[in-house]
């Protein structure tokens, strides 16, 4: 098969999500090609385009294909970073000195200017970092960076372990266990039984001579120390901490819920025990319960207090019980700041900041206004020498201090960067009585153990109502939302819908609801395209504005235009809001947001 677009693990730098460059391929090769937005000129109707790309398309490996060859690239390449930092550590010993990343440049993924410029940090070993920043400043990107090995200088004998947000399965993990998965983790553990299997293989066959003895002798000893024999009781016992069933830790990967496997490779990666360990958006698929343990886990556990945590997450209590100290990512100032305390002591002082600095501006604007009308009174109405001369000296303080004035504004923009953006959800009006009715009504899949997921379900819903759905990952949450929206039928029972009623749902994986070939704008369009007028793009512009999918600004630079960016460049938080807004612009009376 050919390989389009293989790439290694560092220049994934250049995407913005690495989960979405391997299902979508190169962004920077998006066609130029508009098939939403026609001008009316093509006499043929864009036949002729359809089947030039419909012929080439013929000739290329579907995404899927593409995908999995990169998933495996690039797990082999992590795979063989953690391999050689278990061998170093052999050679050279464990390193517990600190991290320094210095003077570093963050590309953008999208293009343009960078995310981060001479930025700066220290990674202490004990020290669990929380980076924190808006949607699309790069959070992920850092994180990325750190596991590619591109960000500090990262000795050798350091272990990393990386947790993306999605998991994208190679064909080995695929029909792997999650027990197996987890065992596999401990990188030393797999070589040294292997060089065990390989010195028994010689010694069954009359070869190993007394070197091999003695290494044979001294590998039994180092699988002894750490607790060879036990690790499979271990991965039980951390996939039972992250609500794993004993039918759950024994099913391939591949039949498991996207929930189910970033659990697994998240119990893997606290398997490894890394020396840096890299979580992006860590709680997404888990359960209160999980949560909790996580949290404990991470900062109670005497494992992770002589290592280095960095963890990206919207869980701002989750934050606040884990984490010890705070990396902020600035994108209006390009800067990365570092501060001690969890999020909680950062937000206290980052609104003392704000206010005590728009304070100061304020001071500052009001005193150049006064030195500028007093300078311009002399000019305008005369006066002595003096008097001028005095004005004079006035206008060139008003001048100094302006520079000041504007030297901070760009201080005063990143202080306030962090404001939340708008998210309004427009919905349906509200009809009289159900707009959903289930009755008595029981579902399981086939073949499935036990045979019904849940049974005996009663309940309404009505145009006013705010459900929340409550439950350990694979317990049927999905499932009853499938069966709302009319996608599954009831083994037993009734589901009723309103035939006057608008139904939306927002998919958990983006992926899978967003075209991410096209912009924000240009996927609202192939939606819901309208009469094409310039007043009906106006009104899908306004409506992602409402959702926090911004424009840009010609007089704010950060303020960004993410309406016309490929939705592939977009951070998950960004994409989120643009699969909301596409919701919502239907304007639908029942919205099931898993």
């Amino acid at each position: 098969m050919q390989r389009v677009g293989m790439i290694s693990l560092a220049d994934q730098l250049s995407m913005n999500s690495e989960e979405d460059a391997l299902v979508y391929g190169d962004i920077h090769k998006r066609s130029t090609v508009n098939t939403l937005i026609t001008d009316g000129n093509d006499k043929n109707g864009g036949s002729t385009s359809k089947a030039k790309t419909s012929s080439k398309s013929k000739n290329k490996p579907s995404a899927s294909d593409i995908a999995n060859e990169q998933i495996n690239e690039i797990e082999a390449e992590l795979q063989s970073a953690r391999i050689a930092a278990v061998k170093s550590r052999w050679k050279n010993g464990a390193y517990r000195g600190a991290i320094d990343a210095k003077s570093f440049t963050l590309p953008n993924p999208g293009g343009g200017q960078p995310l981060l410029e001479d930025a700066a940090c220290t990674l202490v070993y004990g020290k669990r970092y929380g980076l924190i920043g808006r949607n699309g400043m790069g959070k992920s990107t850092m994180l990325r960076a750190f596991a590619a090995r591109r960000v500090g200088d990262v000795p050798s004998n350091v272990s990393v372990h990386y947790v993306s947000q999605e998991v994208k399965l190679t064909d080995d993990q695929r029909t792997k266990t999650p027990i197996e998965c987890v065992v596999s983790a401990d990188i030393e553990r797999a070589l040294l039984s292997e060089e065990l299997a390989e010195l028994e293989a010689q010694a069954a066959g009359g070869t190993l001579d007394s070197k091999g003895s003695v290494r044979h002798a001294e590998v039994l000893t180092h699988l002894s120390e750490i607790g060879s024999d036990t690790a499979p009781r271990r991965a039980e016992e951390l996939l039972d901490n992250l609500g794993f069933s004993i039918e759950l830790r024994n099913r391939p990967l591949a039949q498991l819920s996207g929930g189910w496997r970033v659990r697994t490779m998240l119990a893997a990666a606290i398997f490894a025990k890394p020396d840096m360990l890299l979580l992006d958006e860590p709680t997404n698929h888990l359960s209160i319960l999980a949560v909790m343990w996580l949290a404990r886990e991470l900062s109670t556990s005497d494992t992770w207090k002589d290592r280095i945590v960095i963890i990206v997450s919207h869980d701002r209590h989750f934050m606040d019980e884990v984490c010890t100290d705070v990396l902020h990512i600035s994108g209006a100032a390009k800067r990365l700041t570092q501060a001690k305390g969890n999020f909680s002591v950062w937000a206290k002082r980052r609104k003392e900041q704000q206010i005590l600095f728009t304070k100061e501006q304020k001071q500052r604007q009001d005193e150049v206004n006064r030195l500028r009308e007093y300078a311009g009174h002399g000019f305008k109405y005369g006066g002595s020498a003096s008097q001028i001369n005095k004005m004079g000296m006035k206008a060139k303080q008003a001048d100094k201090l302006e520079v000041v004035l504007n030297e901070h504004a760009e201080e005063l923009a990143a202080l306030q960067e962090d404001v939340e953006l708008p998210i309004n959800i427009a919905a349906g009006g509200e009809l009289d009585g159900y707009v959903v009715q289930l009755l008595d009504v029981g579902f399981g899949y086939p073949n499935a153990k036990p045979d019904r997921l849940f049974k005996n379900v009663e309940f309404g819903i009505t145009s006013k109502s705010r459900i929340v759905l409550l439950g350990e990952n694979g317990n049927g949450k999905t499932t009853l939302v499938k069966l709302i929206m009319g996608e599954l039928d009831p083994c037993e029972g009734q589901v009723r819908r309103s035939p006057h009623a608008r139904y939306a749902l927002v998919n958990q994986h983006h992926a899978d609801q967003i075209d991410m070939a096209l912009t924000p704008l240009e996927f609202l369009v192939s939606k819901f395209p309208g009469d094409g007028s310039y007043e009906h793009m106006q009104k899908l512009r306004g409506h992602l504005s409402s959702c926090g999918v911004t424009s840009g600004n010609s007089t704010n630079a950060s303020v960004k235009d993410l309406q016309n960016t490929p939705a592939s460049a977009l951070s998950g938080g960004q994409r989120s809001r643009v699969a909301l807004a596409a919701v919502s612009y239907a304007q639908p009376h029942t919205a099931n947001i898993p």
